[in-house]
């Protein structure tokens, strides 16, 4: 439990964004997210509720290793030959090291030729030298269990370690599907238990017997050896 004291008390790293982020719109949902960066807290900017949707559905890929928000800019060719310049939203990098900037847009946007030719563009100028690919994601990429359950684990990615453990001890004893209330019940957990489950499933010590929100009665199988 001293262990998770001391790593709730750090404090988080300041936002990195380059471009300045507005504190507050009447327009747009603006903000902040603390997430955590291995052993450090980092704070990450967003300017709209799709970018911090977009955010939390990276953060909690299992192939996720860092997430940046609004580099800086970059500079490009228009097809007139003038120069112009793109502000990425974030940059996804992945465990491999693979760094992939990324832009959010609404759908009606990011359907247009207009659109669709100038990221071309940008994607030429960016690739190969401020990351490896270039993607665009619209409210169309946000799958609604994706962002549900990303939404559970980030409410969740801090650890308790008293409770995990008991949560590791049950789930080696589990030998078939079992809803996670069920376990929990079982296992004389409780509801204090359920952010353990899910950082358990986060972290592949509990799978999900299908795709689904996780919630008190989804079905469970362990990963974890006896």
């Amino acid at each position: 439990m001293k262990d998770t004291k001391q790593h709730l008390r750090k404090t988080p790293a300041k936002s990195r964004a380059v471009r300045p982020i507005p504190k507050s719109s009447k327009a747009h949902f603006v903000g902040e997210l603390v997430f955590n960066r291995g052993d450090q807290l980092q704070r990450l900017g967003f300017a709209s509720l799709l970018e911090y949707h977009a955010a939390l559905c990276l953060i909690y890929r299992s192939d996720f290793l860092d997430l940046e928000e609004q580099l800086a800019a970059q500079p490009f060719t228009l097809p007139n030959g003038k120069p112009s310049k793109q502000f990425f939203d974030f940059r996804f990098t992945q465990k491999s090291g693979r760094r992939i900037c990324i832009s959010v847009k609404p759908e009606r946007i990011a359907n247009t030729a207009i659109y669709q030719a100038l990221m071309e563009r940008v994607s030429q100028a960016a690739i190969g030298n401020i990351c490896d690919d270039v993607k665009t994601i619209t409210e169309r990429n946000i799958h609604p269990v994706q962002l549900h359950n990303s939404k559970l684990f980030h409410a969740a990615r801090d650890p308790e370690p008293e409770v995990d453990e008991a949560v590791l001890d049950g789930l080696r004893k589990v030998s078939a599907p079992i809803s996670v209330i069920d376990f929990l019940t079982e296992m004389e957990i409780g509801g204090r238990g359920f952010f353990s489950v899910a950082r358990a499933i986060r972290y592949g010590q509990a799978s999900l017997l299908t795709p689904e929100r996780i919630v008190g009665e989804t079905l469970i199988e362990s990963r974890v050896a006896a």
